[in-house]
């Protein structure tokens, strides 16, 4: 076909289908769309489509570590429960650092968790103020080094007056010695003693306490050699803080003063007229003799039963023999004694009972604590009954039982127990009313007067 033909038939075919009507047709019934019909946005405007949601980029997750301390001793496990095995323990006060467990264990490595009701995120008051070593001395007599930084923690050991200690302090001022072992700044100074150290210099020192051991050698587990009283001036050399008297023979510095004693000064006469003299007889196998009418005051003696003794009566009954004299009521009667033939003499000490006695004296110093384990320390049962076991004898070793296992005796011999009847406590007799007692805590082991006036003896039995 020509090409103006076919231009000719193009244009009559749109003129056609321009003029056709147009043809609606019914809806047909089917389901509603699931998807709603967008509205149609107004020609000429695209709609605005909405911006894609940005992708969610997981994150690491970091295990935070934390930081407990040891409320009670404590087991380290296996895994976080108990139900794995014990691996380790850890003491009360101890810092340890880890991440929670899911349950809230802490695991301090991957073989080591801790459970949280063992822990405390409070710190106990042992955190160190610092890494700085410091020096410390013992200002007391014996004092006490304990588990951790406060006196509720128990006591792991001891320091004796004028020993050199080092360490780091805490928070709240205790000296760290180790992981366990603390001491309070009540009982150190930052001064050294001067008796800390040796020197060839002689200097001149005076007993302080009643009575004082002299030892073999420089320490309390050298044997004693001899006795001295208070106010007995000696000379010697410092040897580790003990005085070297010479000859093989020592004495402790922490019962020594450079103070020599004052002169005793007479007591004032009693401007009262002179009481009507009474005469009585001590009616007690041992009784004691007081610086005042009460047993508040020190005993200054004693007497022995069927001694005579004068003087005149106070307001509260007891016998005024002098200024410095006073016996109670209590072992005293009007009836002289019924005269008896003369009683055979004292026996000598039986080597045994040297041995016992020389025991005793040996730990002199030590502490006391209640319930202790000897002979680290002692409390008054705990005294006796190792005095007895050093030397092969078996004796029960708390006082009630002691009590009834021993033989009641009106003639005390040495190393006889003496019990108190007003006191649930016991010592070790040593001769006309003198003992070795573990005493209490401000005392701690004594060689002393027996010091109340209602006592009575036991004697074990086949001794």
């Amino acid at each position: 076909m020509p090409i103006r033909a076919r231009s000719l038939s193009r244009t009559l075919i749109a003129v056609t289908a321009a003029a056709a009507p147009v043809m609606v047709l019914a809806p047909t019934a089917h389901a509603a769309p699931t998807t709603p019909q967008l509205p149609r946005s107004p020609l000429g405007l695209r709609p605005t489509a909405p911006a894609p949601a940005a992708p969610t980029i997981p994150l690491p997750t970091v295990e935070q570590t934390v930081t407990r301390w040891v409320s009670v001793p404590a087991n380290v496990r296996s895994g976080p429960s108990t139900s794995y095995r014990v691996v380790g323990s850890r003491t009360t006060g101890d810092r340890v650092s880890g991440v929670l467990t899911s349950n809230g264990w802490l695991k301090i490595s991957d073989t080591q968790f801790m459970a949280p009701s063992v822990l405390t995120s409070t710190d106990p008051g042992g955190g160190e103020t610092g890494t700085t070593s410091v020096t410390r001395w013992v200002s007391v007599p014996v004092a006490n080094v304990r588990s951790g930084p406060s006196t509720s923690y128990s006591i792991s050991g001891t320091r004796t007056q004028g020993q050199e200690v080092a360490g780091t302090l805490t928070s709240n001022g205790w000296l760290r010695i180790s992981s366990s072992q603390f001491m309070a700044p009540s009982v150190l100074t930052s001064t050294a003693p001067s008796t800390g150290g040796g020197g060839s210099s002689t200097v001149t020192q005076y007993l302080d306490v009643a009575i004082g051991n002299v030892r073999s050698g420089p320490g309390l587990g050298y044997g004693v050699v001899a006795t001295m009283t208070r106010g007995t001036e000696v000379s010697g050399t410092w040897t580790n803080g003990w005085l070297d008297l010479g000859s093989g023979r020592f004495i402790s510095g922490t019962i020594l003063t450079s103070q020599a004693p004052a002169p005793s000064t007479p007591a004032p006469a009693d401007p009262a007229p002179p009481a009507a003299s009474v005469t009585r007889y001590v009616s007690a196998a041992v009784a004691n003799v007081r610086s005042g009418p009460s047993t508040s005051y020190a005993i200054s003696g004693t007497r022995t039963g069927g001694t005579e003794v004068r003087g005149s009566l106070t307001s509260n009954g007891w016998l005024k023999m002098s200024d410095r004299e006073f016996m109670s009521p209590t072992v005293l009667t009007t009836s002289p004694p019924v005269v008896a033939p003369a009683p055979a003499p004292a026996p000598a000490p039986t080597p045994l009972r040297e041995a016992l006695i020389a025991t005793a004296a040996q730990y002199v110093g030590y502490p006391y604590v209640l319930y202790g384990t000897p002979p680290e320390a002692f409390d008054c049962s705990s005294y006796t009954w190792w005095t007895y076991k050093q030397n092969g004898i078996n004796i029960p070793r708390t006082v009630r039982d002691q009590r009834t296992f021993v033989i009641p005796v009106t003639d005390p011999q040495p190393g006889d127990l003496v019990f108190y009847k007003n006191y649930y406590h016991v010592g070790l007799y040593a001769g006309p009313g003198m003992s070795y007692e573990a005493q209490n805590p401000n005392t701690d082991v004594v060689y002393g007067p027996i010091w109340d006036d209602d006592v009575w003896y036991g004697r074990v039995p086949g001794m």
